[in-house]
């Protein structure tokens, strides 16, 4: 029996909500979505996903930082930014609680290359 790994996305935009969701089924993830990060938070402690999906910007301006700070203790994050390029400017990547930054929109391939990289380690 496989073990079949869950990702938990948390983003307010509902298409790449779905498209993310779409390719990673794909791939042969489990995933399970959120849009915002109230219901991230309480998606998060009833599944205990492998890895969340986590958008910088939603509900607040800082919503996904502050999320980030208090679950990449427990969970793997991967930030997921329309203003990456600035997000490295603002916080120093070596501080922010996540494993990586990806700016979106994302190419299927290297959305699935980051998740696997980040489950597999």
């Amino acid at each position: 029996m496989s073990d079949v790994k869950t990702v938990l996305i948390v983003d307010d935009d509902p298409d790449l909500r779905h498209t993310y969701e779409l390719v990673l089924s794909a791939a042969g993830y489990n995933v399970l979505t959120a849009c915002d990060s109230i219901e991230g938070e309480s998606q998060a402690k009833e599944a205990n996903p492998d890895l969340i999906l986590l958008d910088v910007v939603m509900e607040e301006v800082d919503a996904g930082i502050v999320f980030a700070e208090r679950f990449a203790a427990t969970y793997p994050i991967i930030l997921l930014s329309s203003i990456a390029d600035s997000s490295v400017k603002v916080f120093d990547i070596h501080e922010l609680p996540v494993k990586t930054i990806l700016q979106k929109p994302i190419e299927p391939k290297a959305l699935c290359d980051a998740v696997r990289t980040v489950i597999e380690a």
